[in-house]
C-alpha cells in the first residue's frame, strides 16, 4: 500500500514539472512573439513597466528613477520562493526607509498572495503587473527571481534559485548603493546594526539550548568619542533574527539580528550594546557612569537554572566600537556590526558511570561510590554591565575604569585579566575572606546540606548558568573561587565490627548491622572508634567525642548514615580553561562570561569529607579525590 502511494504521489510530482516546464516553454515563445529574445541580465537598463497595488495604485519604472529597488517575482505554492521571501522582508525592514521592494506574483491573484502574507507573517508591499509583457521580460525562465536597479535605472544584480540569495548577498549589493539623499537632512546619516551573537561548542545537548541567545529588548547608546558625553540612545523591542537554519549568514554564528536604520548626526561615537536590561537610568551624562554600573538585582542567587523568558543579559565588548566614524560616504548608509555576549557562563555537570569503585593498594574493591547531588558554591551576587580588565603587573591600587579604552580583550598571563566588581577586594588572608561572604550565594563559609540538586544519569548532564567569579592567583582560596559541592552515597563491601564478648573484630558485611556511622582508616571501614583502637595502635580514647577535622588529623574519614545511606562530600573548584589541560595564566580558578565550562567527574579515587567544614584559607588544588574532565 506505501509502495503504491509513493508511486501515485512520485506520478503527481512528475506531472506538475512537466506542467511548470510547459508553461515556461509556452511563457518563452509568447515572449518571443512579442519580441522579447531574452531576459535583463546585470548591466541592462531595466525596462519601462507599470504596476498595481491593491488598492488600485499604480508605480512606474519612470516614478522610481533616482531610487536603488528591488523588483521580485515569486509563487506562493514554490518551495525555493518560500524560503527566500523571509529574507527579502527582513531586506524590506531594514531598508523600507530607503529602498521599495516590489514583489510580485508570478502566475497568482493579489488576494491568493495576500492570504500567503497573512499566513507567513510578510508584511512587504504586494503588487500585479498590467500586462504580461512584464512576465516575458524578467521572469520567463524561473523563480524566484529578484534584481537589483540602481538609480539611474541600471540593474545591478540578478539573485535566482541557483543558488537562493541570503540576506548577506543581497545586502553587500544594497548597502552601497542605498542613498539617503532626500531621506535624511543635512549632517545625519542612517544607522544600520548588524547584531552578531557567538556560538561555542555547546556539547552533545547544544541543541536544547537554542534560547541562549534571545534578544527582547535592544538599546544601544553612542557617546561623543571627545568628550566622552552621552548624546543619544535607541531602543528596539523584539527584534526578529534571521534565519541562519537556510542561510549561513556568518560561520561561527547562531544568530544574527539586523536592527533597522535609526537616524544620528554624523559624527565621531563610542558606541554601547545592551540587550535584556532595563536598569540603565534615563538621567546618565557621561561614559565614565555608563561603564562603571555595575548590577546587584538582576541575578540576585548568582545561578539560573535556565535562560529568562526574556533572554539573558548582554553586552558588546566595550572597548570594540570606540571612535566609530559615522560619517557616510557618498551619501550612503553608516553601516556596523555588533557582537554580543551574555553576563552570564554556562555550566554543565555530568558523571562518566554510575558507580566509582574505591580500591586499594593490592587493587581489592573496599567500596562503591555514587555520585548522588550536587551544589554551586561561592557564586557572585553582582556583575559589571561591561566586561573589566587590568594588567597583572600592576596591582598596586584599583584602576578607575573612566575611559572604556581599559576594557581592552583579555590577553595572557602578563597581559589583561577579567575582573569581577570585587576582584581587588580578595585577599589571601583568612579574616578578609570571612568579611567577604555576603557578596556570595550559597557562600562556602556557611556551608549548609539545603538545596542540592540531583545528578543526573551517567553520560547526560545538569546545566545551569552562573556569574562571573574571578580573583587573584595569590588570593584563590576557598573563600574566593566558585566551586561545586558532590554528595555521594558510600556502600563498603565490608564493616569491621568490635565484639565485646570476645574482645576482637569480626568482618560484617550486612549493612543493618553497621550502625549510624562507620569509620574509614588504612582503606579499611570500622563500625566504631573501639574498633579501630582493636585494629590499629592509634589508642584513640574511646569516650571522646572527636570532630571531623580532629580525625582527619589521624588519617581516619567518617561517613554518617543519612536518609537510608551512609554520605560523603567531595569539594571541585572550577577552573577556567582554554582548550587545554594547561591552566590559563591567572584565570586558572575563575569564570568569565559568555563562556562554557562542560565537567564530568571521571573517576573517584578515595573517600571525601563526612561534612563540609571549610578550611577557607587552603588552596584550591589539589581537590578531594575526583578526576574531572
Amino acid at each position: 500500500m506505501k509502495l503504491r502511494c509513493h508511486s501515485y504521489v512520485a506520478l503527481l510530482l512528475a506531472v506538475f514539472s512537466l506542467t511548470v516546464l510547459s508553461a515556461c516553454r509556452e511563457d518563452e515563445a509568447e515572449g518571443e512573439k512579442a519580441g522579447v529574445r531574452e531576459l535583463v541580465k546585470v548591466g541592462d537598463m531595466v525596462p519601462e513597466f507599470t504596476l498595481t497595488d491593491a488598492d488600485g495604485q499604480e508605480i512606474t519604472s519612470s516614478s522610481l528613477r533616482g531610487k536603488t529597488f528591488l523588483l521580485s517575482f515569486f509563487d506562493t505554492t514554490c518551495p525555493d520562493c518560500q524560503k527566500e521571501l523571509p529574507v527579502l522582508q527582513q531586506i524590506y525592514e531594514t531598508y523600507k526607509d530607503v529602498v521599495p521592494v516590489l514583489n510580485v506574483p508570478r502566475s497568482q491573484t493579489l488576494d491568493v498572495a495576500k492570504a500567503y502574507w497573512s499566513q507567513a507573517g510578510l508584511t512587504m508591499p504586494l503588487y500585479s503587473a498590467t500586462d504580461n509583457a512584464l512576465y516575458y521580460k524578467f521572469a520567463t525562465s524561473g523563480i524566484p527571481r529578484t534584481y537589483v536597479v540602481d538609480g539611474d535605472g541600471l540593474v545591478r544584480a540578478v539573485m535566482t534559485d541557483s543558488p537562493l540569495a541570503d540576506f548577506t548577498t543581497i545586502d553587500d549589493v544594497l548597502r552601497p548603493l542605498a542613498g539617503s539623499e532626500g531621506e535624511v537632512e543635512s549632517g545625519y546619516t542612517r544607522l544600520i546594526l548588524k547584531l552578531k551573537l557567538p556560538a561555542p561548542d555547546r556539547g552533545e545537548e547544544g541543541e536544547f539550548f537554542k534560547n541562549e541567545y534571545l534578544i527582547s529588548h535592544f538599546a544601544i547608546y553612542l557617546f561623543d568619542s571627545k568628550t566622552k558625553n552621552y548624546v543619544t540612545k535607541a531602543t528596539v523591542d523584539d527584534p526578529e533574527p534571521v534565519d541562519a537554519s537556510d542561510h549561513n549568514y556568518d560561520a561561527g554564528y547562531d544568530i544574527t539580528y539586523i536592527i533597522r536604520s535609526m537616524r544620528v548626526k554624523v559624527g565621531l561615537y563610542d558606541i554601547f550594546a545592551v540587550a535584556n536590561y532595563d536598569k540603565i537610568p534615563d538621567d546618565i551624562e557621561n561614559e565614565k557612569a555608563f561603564l562603571n554600573l555595575i548590577d546587584t538585582e538582576s541575578y540576585p542567587t548568582g545561578i539560573e537554572p535556565y535562560i529568562p523568558e526574556k533572554g539573558a543579559i548582554m553586552s558588546n565588548h566595550a572597548n570594540s566600537l570606540l571612535k566609530t566614524d559615522l560619517t557616510p560616504w557618498d551619501g550612503k548608509n553608516c553601516y556596523v556590526k555588533i557582537e554580543m555576549e551574555r553576563v552570564l557562563a554556562k555550566l554543565q555537570i555530568g558523571i562518566k558511570e554510575q558507580l566509582f569503585e574505591l580500591r586499594d593498594y593490592h587493587n581489592e574493591k573496599y567500596a562503591d561510590v555514587k555520585i548522588t547531588n550536587y551544589k554551586l558554591v561561592n557564586l557572585n551576587k553582582c556583575f559589571y554591565l561591561f566586561q573589566h580588565t587590568d594588567r597583572m603587573e600592576e596591582l598596586t591600587e584599583q584602576p578607575d575604569f573612566r575611559k572604556a579604552e581599559d576594557f581592552t580583550e583579555y590577553e595572557d598571563e602578563n597581559g589583561q585579566y577579567i575582573v569581577d566588581p570585587h576582584f581587588y577586594d580578595k585577599k589571601a588572608d583568612e579574616s578578609t575572606i570571612a568579611s567577604l561572604g555576603s557578596i556570595y550565594a550559597s557562600w562556602f563559609g556557611d556551608f549548609n546540606t539545603d538545596n542540592f540538586a540531583a545528578m543526573p544519569p551517567a553520560g547526560t548532564y545538569g546545566y545551569a548558568y552562573i556569574m562571573e567569579n574571578t580573583s587573584f592567583k595569590t588570593s584563590q582560596k576557598n573563600g574566593y573561587s566558585a566551586g561545586i559541592v558532590f554528595k555521594a552515597a558510600v556502600s563498603p563491601v565490608s564493616v569491621w565490627l568490635y565484639d565485646v564478648n570476645s574482645n576482637s573484630l569480626k568482618k560484617e558485611a550486612r549493612p543493618e548491622y553497621w550502625g549510624d556511622a562507620i569509620y574509614l582508616y588504612k582503606n579499611q571501614f570500622y563500625g566504631s572508634i573501639q574498633a579501630i583502637n582493636a585494629g590499629s595502635s592509634l589508642g584513640l580514647d574511646e569516650l571522646a567525642h572527636y570532630t571531623n577535622q580532629q580525625l582527619k588529623n589521624y588519617g581516619i574519614k567518617k561517613c554518617s548514615f543519612n536518609q537510608g545511606v551512609y554520605e560523603t562530600y567531595y569539594t571541585y573548584w572550577i577552573r577556567h580553561r582554554m582548550n587545554s589541560t594547561n591552566p590559563m595564566g591567572p584565570m586558572s580558578y575563575g569564570i568569565g562570561r559568555n563562556n562554557f565550562y562542560k565537567i564530568r567527574i571521571a573517576g573517584v579515587s578515595g573517600l571525601g569529607d563526612s561534612m563540609i567544614e571549610p578550611e577557607i584559607a587552603r588552596d584550591n588544588y589539589p581537590n578531594s579525590y575526583l578526576d574531572i574532565e
